[in-house]
């Protein structure tokens, strides 16, 4: 035991947290900043073409996460606590599971396809990046053991090369003008040189173990292990995306494009907080203070539900209020659906913030099957609100949808955070809404003062002001590095 202990130990001081957060973090910088361009280029020169590779890009979402199968979770624990000749045994277990979804989620897609009877351009631009999708579901099985394995350094070089060779493959396509077919490969280019690169590296550290096979029952045992959150992560995919297929049925390809110019806008600023904040950084330290440490986890939660809330606002007025500013520089003209498109869905940030906070509460609280109920129960109420919403107002319902059922899950999983575990209370969000009436409210009488984006700046700086004089004072300092040591 003691040699495992010492053997994690080694594998925990291979690098520093920070240097491996950086690395990781280049790697997403310089595949969301290729991808943006990439995006944009495409929007400017064809909106068609674009509102087909976004469709795509909807529906292989759901495919990458119907193949991680939340098979990350388990993974990570198991490949921790193993000793690493046991390792192969272990990812390979993965392999075969990812292996056995990908056949099926392929069918799946080529079914739905069929069903909504898609033109034959769209049906490959769509298998095309779907099976790029689920080729990088694969590549994550190694990334995950180099993570473990502190080689976060590693994973960053391979991807950044990954997305650079994709990306120049995509540019060139759509300057010679080969079309969306062609064009839609570059997923699949970018996921296998991710696998080609990261199997490489595997095989040369785990040497002949790499031929190891799992046992049955051990299969059984990940896959059932992983089963809720797969169903939870899937559910939550389906949820965010499926919206995106009754607009293309309603408003065509083209309004696809205008809801995605300013959805990939919003989105990429509630990641952020989302998935780097709170999945990399707050989630680890929930579930390493939980049990032994429950006061200070409960002020951790209330403290990061305050300053979330209370950085989101700022946020979504400077989206709401500069909306036309942003698209119009970002852009072309055909494109003006999309500013007030953002009015409307620069709200999901919020809605995201505090639903993401509370679901990780839930898992680390031992609720993770309550969390699937109630994931289930906001799926449910999207498949209505699409039935009801996207037909009669198109665009306009498609924004509501997404809005409404945000509002439903963010609803239930702070019901659970306030009534069940008593960690939060209505009266702890009085500073972050007050501050917020004094932003919107503030600007919708000095604009007809002063110049429109001048009150923006003149309110923006008085909310800051005022947050940075009373938000330590009433909510305590903003959660930080300091609290994870």
């Amino acid at each position: 035991m003691r040699d495992k202990n010492n053997q994690n130990i080694e594998r925990q001081s291979k690098s520093g947290i920070i240097g491996r957060f950086l690395s990781l973090l280049s790697a997403q910088g310089v595949d969301g900043i290729a991808s943006s361009l990439f995006f944009l280029y495409l929007a400017w020169i064809n909106s068609s073409d674009y509102g087909q590779i976004m469709y795509a890009l909807a529906a292989g979402g759901i495919v990458f996460t119907v193949i991680q199968f939340g098979l990350y979770y388990p993974l990570v624990s198991e490949l921790g606590a193993s000793p690493k000749e046991q390792c192969p045994a272990i990812i390979n277990r993965v392999l075969i599971i990812k292996l056995g979804l990908l056949i099926p989620a392929m069918l799946g897609v080529s079914a739905i396809a069929w069903h909504r009877n898609l033109s034959w351009e769209l049906f490959w631009v769509l298998m095309a990046i779907s099976a790029g999708f689920g080729a990088e579901a694969v590549a994550e099985t190694f990334f995950a053991d180099l993570r473990v394995r502190g080689f976060q350094s590693r994973e960053a070089r391979i991807k950044v090369f990954a997305s650079l060779m994709s990306y120049v493959y995509a540019f060139a396509v759509a300057a010679i003008g080969l079309g969306p077919v062609v064009m839609s490969l570059f997923k699949l280019i970018s996921s296998l040189i991710r696998i080609g690169l990261a199997l490489s590296a595997y095989v040369k550290d785990y040497s002949a173990s790499v031929f190891r096979l799992p046992q049955w029952s051990t299969l059984r045992k990940m896959f059932g292990a992983s089963l809720v959150f797969a169903l939870i992560e899937i559910l939550g995919t389906i949820y965010n995306k499926i919206n995106v297929f009754y607009l293309e049925k309603v408003t065509g390809v083209t309004g696809v494009a205008y809801y995605s110019a300013t959805w990939n806008i919003v989105d990429s600023v509630s990641m952020l907080g989302s998935e780097q904040l709170l999945g990399w950084v707050i989630f680890p330290l929930l579930a390493s203070i939980w049990w032994n440490q429950k006061q200070e986890a409960y002020k951790l939660v209330r403290s990061n539900a305050q300053w979330l809330m209370a950085l989101a606002f700022p946020i979504i007025f400077v989206l709401s209020a500069e909306s036309s500013l942003i698209i119009g520089v970002v852009y072309p003209q055909e494109y003006k659906d999309a500013i007030w498109m953002q009015q409307y869905l620069a709200w999901t940030i919020l809605l995201s913030f505090e639903n993401n906070l509370f679901s990780y509460v839930m898992i680390v609280a031992g609720s993770a099957k309550l969390l699937l109920g109630i994931q289930f129960v906001a799926t449910v109420f999207n498949l209505v609100f699409n039935h009801v919403l996207v037909g009669p107002l198109g665009l306009q319902g498609g924004c509501l949808v997404i809005i409404l059922t945000k509002l439903v899950a963010a609803t239930l999983t702070f019901s659970f955070c306030r009534f069940s575990l008593r960690i939060i209370a209505f009266k702890d969000f009085l500073l972050p809404i007050s501050l917020a009436l004094f932003l919107f409210v503030g600007h919708a009488l000095l604009s007809s003062f002063i110049n429109f984006h001048v009150s923006v700046v003149v309110i923006l700086s008085g909310y800051i002001l005022l947050l940075i004089q009373l938000g330590p004072r009433i909510m305590g300092p903003l959660p930080g590095l300091k609290k994870l040591h």
